[in-house]
């Protein structure tokens, strides 16, 4: 387990004393006001594009492409995005990602009316892109600014802001489609983004004292070595890319469509998504307060819940249990990803943790564009219903068999008095 501490700021003072409570680390609070509206930002464009798409006579094929480029730039950025994180200072990663946004944005609300749906998919990447960069740095910055002891609550109000956001990002960007257009909705998003990026330049960072840097791809075998000697790690996020890729991706593009035919319009997709941020809300506040011996049992079994979400689809079941589903769903996720956040922080030390993080979502988005783009043909050959249900047994069947692996339970090393109870040889990789 690596211990965190305080570090030296440019004037050679330490940083801000272990308080007992979260309100004690000003530093830590700014940084988390900041990113709020950025994770705002994030969930409101997808919504609004695919709505606008579905507006102009687009079906499940070009929502999933719209989607896609999100994930695609996810996938193709965010090892980047941990290798700058960790050589860089990370508040002017931040800084520079919501920027990008911002004016990536403002140039798409400007000539939206003369750009192709099919370069929608394009807007959404470079967006995704600008995310990429900045999640490695702002997680990274946590375990800087807060003890090891508030990590849990910590990472629970980053979580919280996340999925407020995204309550906030799914209703406002149906409503905003449906009562003032797709162009003011991109422009406040833009003025979203412009905020955050000001805000961040009120924390200021701590100093990181690195040894000698190598080249780019050795700094990146450097993380997934790191990764490799942590097998719980690893068969955790290849369980994660799965829940994506068969979950996610199956639900998300096709809510919309399902909304729009079976619910009776566009609101109705916003309350679905709405639901899932609502959701996590009470997830945030157990995870943040409890603290299991056997976290990662009780993250696991929790994700098989997350089924519900493809599941709730066929039929479809009424709306009211649609949203439940959802709401269900955002809840055991965000359950899951406190323990897992706050483990990760643990495990690795800080000089690794921006390439850590990175791997970490890029393992998770790896097949998610995949699964975006299968979608529609699946649904061509195997029908709706085949599809859905196809998803939902294999997130409950992976989230179960991920527990057989040693380390997963706890979500630690095994120990060495473990590894001979269980008849093992195996070094610890600490």
């Amino acid at each position: 387990m690596t211990e965190h501490t305080p570090l030296t700021d440019d004037t050679g003072v330490t940083g801000e004393p272990g308080g007992a409570r979260i309100r004690d680390h000003p530093r830590f609070l700014r940084l988390w006001l900041s990113q709020a509206g950025g994770a705002v930002g994030d969930q409101l464009l997808p919504v609004a594009l695919s709505l606008y798409i579905l507006r102009e006579g687009g079906g499940a094929a070009d929502v999933g492409l719209v989607l896609a480029g999100r994930a695609i730039a996810l996938v193709g950025c965010l090892l980047i995005g941990g290798i700058i994180a960790d050589r860089l200072r990370r508040t002017r990663v931040l800084i520079g990602a919501d920027f990008f946004r911002a004016v990536v944005l403002l140039a798409t609300a400007l000539l939206l009316t003369r750009l192709p749906l099919g370069l929608l998919p394009v807007i959404t990447a470079l967006v995704g892109a600008g995310e990429a960069l900045s999640r490695p740095a702002y997680r990274s910055l946590v375990p800087a600014l807060l003890p090891d002891r508030l990590l849990e609550r910590g990472n629970a109000l980053v979580s919280a802001v996340h999925r407020g956001s995204a309550v906030l990002g799914a209703l406002a960007g149906a409503a905003a489609v449906t009562l003032i257009g797709i162009r003011p909705a991109l422009l406040i998003t833009a003025a979203v983004f412009a905020l955050g990026a000001v805000a961040v330049l009120r924390v200021p960072e701590a100093v990181r004292r690195t040894g000698p840097r190598s080249a780019i791809l050795g700094e990146a075998a450097e993380g997934l070595r790191a990764i490799r000697r942590r097998p719980w790690v690893m068969v955790v996020m290849g369980t994660v890319c799965l829940h994506l890729f068969a979950g996610s991706a199956t639900a998300l593009t096709l809510l919309p469509v399902i909304a729009r035919d079976e619910f009776g319009g566009e609101i109705a997709y916003g309350y679905v998504l709405a639901a899932m941020g609502l959701g996590a809300l009470p997830a945030i506040a157990v995870a943040g307060r409890w603290r299991p011996k056997a976290r990662g049992t009780v993250s696991m079994t929790a994700l098989t819940c997350y089924a519900l979400l493809p599941l709730s689809l066929v039929g479809p079941l009424p709306l009211p249990l649609v949203v439940l589903s959802f709401a269900i769903g955002g809840f055991v996720v965000e359950l899951y990803f406190v323990y897992w956040l706050s483990a990760l922080q643990r495990a690795f030390p800080e000089d690794q943790l921006g390439k850590v993080f990175a791997m970490d979502q890029l393992g998770a988005y790896a097949l998610l564009p995949v699964g975006y783009l299968l979608v529609g043909p699946f649904v061509e050959l195997f029908g709706t219903t085949a599809t859905l249900v196809g998803g939902g047994v294999v997130v409950a069947a992976s989230s179960l068999l991920c527990l057989l692996v040693p380390g997963v339970a706890r979500f630690e090393n095994v120990t060495e008095s473990e590894e001979k109870t269980m008849g093992r040889n195996v070094a610890d990789p600490r």
